[in-house]
C-alpha cells in the first residue's frame, strides 16, 4: 500500500533528521513519527507545501517530497493535515485514494461549511483526543441557524465518522536517575499558547517562593516581544533530545495558563513518562492526557497554582506516562484504520 501525508501548513520543510538536530512542532514531530513506523509495512511519503521540487529527502525510507512531485504519485491513502480548505484539491488530485482529514488543532468556526466536501469526497476525519473529537463533532454539526436552514434536507443529513488516534510519543521514554532541580519550573510550548499569562502567574508566586526559576522553551515557529521578570529567561528553540532533558531535570511542567487549551498536549505526555509532573489547568485534554488528574488546577486562580506547588514541595508526585500512548500501539492504530 501506498500511503501519502499531505501537508499544506507546515512552516517549514522538515524530515526524519531534524528532531534530533532542531526544534519541531507538535504536528511536525507526529508526522515523523508516523510516517517512519508505517514505512516498516507500506511505501510512505509526505508532501509539504513549502518544500521545493529539487529538494527531496528519502534517506530514512520515507520520501519527504514537494506537492509538485507528489502529483506523480497515486496513493492508495492521502491524509491531509489540519487545511480543510484542501479537500476539493486533494480529491481531484488523487481520485481513487481513500481519503482522511488529520485535524490537529481546535476546529474552526468555519469547519460546517466543508461538511458537504467531507461528505461528497468520503473523508474520515481523524481527531487526537476525545475531547478533539467531540470539539469537531460541535463544529460539523453547525450553529443552531446552520441547522434550521438544513431541516428541509434533515434526511439526506450523514454522520461524519471521527476517528481518535492519540499523536505518539517515544517507546523508550521512562525515568531515569537525573537529578531534579527542586527550584526549576518548565514552559515548553509556543508564546501564543499563554505564556504571557503564565508569566504574570510566576510573578505572582515569587511573592511566596522567590527561590523559584522559570525556562521557557520555544518550537520557534511562532515568536512573541515579551519581558522577563527576574529568573526568568528563555532556552530558545530545542532539539528533541535536549527538549527531554529538560522534562528530566525539572521540578515540574509550568503550564497553568487558561488561554489556550490543548487538543492533546505532547508536552504532557512526554513530561509525565519521563516522571515529571505538569502542573495544567483543567481544560482541553489535559485531564485525559495527564496520568493522574492530581496535577490539574484552575488556572485562574492564583490560590489554586499556589496550593498545589505548596503541595508537590512537601511530595512531589510518582508518575509514570500512559501505555497507550507509545509508538508502538499508536502504530498498530494507524494500520488497523488503513488497512
Amino acid at each position: 500500500m501506498q500511503i501519502l501525508f499531505y501537508d499544506p501548513m507546515t512552516p517549514y520543510a522538515y524530515d526524519a533528521t531534524m528532531p534530533l538536530t532542531q526544534a519541531l512542532g507538535g504536528t511536525e514531530a507526529t508526522v515523523i513519527r508516523v510516517a517512519e513506523s508505517l514505512k516498516k509495512h507500506h511505501s510512505v511519503a509526505v508532501a509539504q507545501q513549502c518544500r521545493s521540487q529539487d529538494n527531496l529527502s528519502d534517506k530514512s525510507g520515507v520520501h519527504y517530497l514537494s506537492f509538485e512531485a507528489a502529483q506523480q504519485l497515486k496513493p492508495d491513502v492521502v491524509i491531509l493535515l489540519r487545511q480543510y480548505r484542501k479537500l476539493e484539491e486533494v480529491a481531484q488530485c488523487f481520485p481513487k485514494a481513500k481519503r482522511y482529514l488529520w485535524l490537529h488543532n481546535m476546529p474552526s468556526r468555519e469547519l460546517y461549511a466543508a461538511r458537504e466536501a467531507l461528505i461528497q469526497h468520503r473523508y474520515q476525519v481523524l481527531a487526537v483526543s476525545r475531547f478533539h473529537r467531540t470539539a469537531i463533532d460541535k463544529r460539523l454539526q453547525g450553529k443552531w441557524f446552520q441547522r434550521l436552514l438544513s431541516l428541509p434536507h434533515s434526511r439526506k443529513r450523514q454522520s461524519l465518522p471521527i476517528e481518535v488516534i492519540y499523536n505518539p510519543i517515544d517507546d523508550a521514554l521512562r525515568p531515569d536517575a537525573t537529578p531534579v532541580q527542586a527550584n526549576r519550573l518548565l514552559f515548553m510550548s509556543s508564546p501564543h499558547k499563554g505564556l504571557a499569562e503564565t508569566l504574570r502567574l510566576f510573578t505572582a508566586i515569587q511573592q511566596e517562593f522567590p527561590e523559584y526559576e522559570l525556562l521557557i522553551a520555544n518550537p520557534g515557529y511562532n515568536n512573541m516581544a515579551l519581558s522577563l521578570p527576574k529568573q526568568a529567561r528563555f532556552l530558545g528553540a530545542l532539539p528533541h533530545p535536549q527538549i527531554i532533558q529538560e522534562l528530566r531535570q525539572a521540578f515540574c511542567v509550568f503550564y497553568p495558563q487558561a488561554v489556550r487549551v490543548e487538543t492533546f498536549g505532547l508536552v504532557y505526555a512526554e513530561a509525565n513518562a519521563v516522571g515529571t509532573p505538569v502542573l495544567a489547568h483543567d481544560a482541553g485534554a489535559a485531564r485525559e492526557v495527564l496520568s493522574h488528574a492530581g496535577q490539574l488546577v484552575n488556572g485562574r486562580s492564583l490560590f489554586s497554582v499556589l496550593d498545589k506547588l505548596a503541595e508537590w514541595r512537601e511530595k512531589r508526585p510518582q508518575l509514570q506516562g500512559k501505555e497507550e500512548f507509545r509508538l508502538n500501539r499508536i502504530s498498530q492504530r494507524w494500520l488497523r484504520l488503513l488497512s
